[in-house]
C-alpha cells in the first residue's frame, strides 16, 4: 500500500522530499531507490531507550515527530494517498494542523456521544488527570492524516500522559488517535500550540465518494489532471481491497496502478494488483473457516 502512497505524492507533488518510517526488518530498497527517499529507521534513532519503546508499536509512526528530517511535516498513514496538489493549503506557521472537515461535538453539548470514548477517550475517566479539559467543541480526527511542526509534542510530554493510560485502562483509545487528539485541543485551550482545521481529510465513508467519482469521470484508471478540490483521501476502516463489495477503493487503486506502472505494463500493473488483493481475500476466507471450524 505504501507504494500507492508514493506514488500519489511524486504525480502531484513531485518536488516535495519524502521520508518513510521503516520499523523492523523491512526492506524498503527499491522503494528508496524509485521515489528517491528518506528512509528513518527505528532501531537506528540517537536514543536507544525510544527505538525499544515504540518499535513494533502504534508509536512508531511518531518517529517522524521527535526523530523526523523535517521542521515541518504532513503525516500519512499508508492507506491515504494525495488527490491533487495540497501543499498551497498546507500552513507551516501552525504547530498542528488538524485536517478534518468539522468540529464534531457543539460547544453546547449535554451528553458524552457513544464513539468519543469509543474512537477516542473517555471524558469521565479524563477528569481525574485533567479537570480543566473542555471536550466538546472540538474537531476529532482520524490520526492517519495530519500536519505538524517537529516536536510540537514532545517525547517526554507523550510518555507522561501514557503514564495514565496505565493507571486507567481504556482511557484512550485506538493506538495513537485518542491520546493524539487530547494533547492537540488541551495545548490549544491551554494556548500552549498554535492549531488550526482544514478541510483536507476526505474519508469516504464519512464524506461520501461522489467527488473522487466526479473527479475519476474519464480518467481511464489514471490519476485526473483536474481535480475539483484537492485533498488527502484516506481509505482507513476496509482496506481498498478490490474483491471487498463493502469498500470503496477507485481513487487508491488508481494509485496503486500508478506506482506499478513504473516497472510493469498497463496490463501486468492490473494482473499484480489481482494477485493481491486475491491473496489478502484468500486468506481473510481461509481464517474465517478456521475459526468457525474451532467454534465447531
Amino acid at each position: 500500500m505504501v507504494g500507492a502512497t508514493l506514488a500519489s505524492i511524486r504525480y502531484y507533488c513531485p518536488d516535495v522530499p519524502i521520508c518513510v518510517i521503516a520499523d523492523g526488518g523491512v526492506d524498503v530498497s527499491d522503494l528508496k531507490q524509485e521515489y528517491d527517499l528518506i528512509v528513518l529507521r527505528i532501531d537506528a534513532l540517537p536514543s536507544r531507550e525510544m527505538s525499544q519503546r515504540i518499535t513494533g508499536s502504534y508509536l512508531a509512526k511518531l518517529a517522524a515527530m521527535w526523530e523526523g528530517p523535517f521542521e515541518y511535516y504532513v503525516w500519512l498513514d499508508s492507506d491515504a494517498c494525495l488527490w491533487g496538489d495540497v501543499t498551497a493549503d498546507i500552513n507551516t506557521e501552525l504547530d498542528f494542523q488538524i485536517l478534518w472537515s468539522e468540529v464534531s461535538i457543539p460547544e453546547d453539548a449535554d451528553e458524552i456521544p457513544s464513539w468519543l470514548p469509543h474512537y477516542y477517550f473517555n471524558p469521565k475517566k479524563l477528569e481525574h488527570f485533567d479537570p480543566r479539559f473542555e471536550w466538546r467543541g472540538h474537531p476529532y480526527f482520524c490520526a492517519g492524516v495530519y500536519a505538524c511542526r517537529r516536536n510540537a509534542i514532545t517525547y517526554q510530554q507523550w510518555m507522561e500522559i501514557e503514564q495514565w493510560q496505565k493507571q486507567s485502562p481504556d482511557l484512550f483509545r485506538f493506538g495513537d488517535m485518542g491520546m493524539l487528539n487530547y494533547i492537540v485541543h488541551s495545548k490549544r485551550q491551554r494556548e500552549e500550540m498554535r492549531v488550526a482545521m482544514t478541510d483536507l481529510q476526505h474519508i469516504w465513508a464519512h464524506h461520501g465518494k461522489e467527488e473522487f467519482e466526479e473527479d475519476c469521470e474519464g480518467s481511464r484508471w489514471r490519476f485526473p489532471e483536474n481535480i475539483s478540490r484537492p485533498r488527502i483521501g484516506h481509505f482507513c476502516g476496509r482496506k481498498p481491497n478490490i474483491f471487498d463489495v463493502k469498500a470503496y477503493s477507485k481513487p487508491f487503486t488508481i494509485a496503486r496502478l500508478e506506482h506499478h506502472r513504473r516497472r510493469h505494463s498497463a496490463l501486468g500493473a492490473w494482473g499484480v494488483i489481482l494477485w493481491e488483493d486475491g491473496l489478502i481475500s484468500i486468506k481473510k476466507i481461509f481464517g474465517r473457516l478456521r475459526r468457525k471450524l474451532r467454534l465447531g
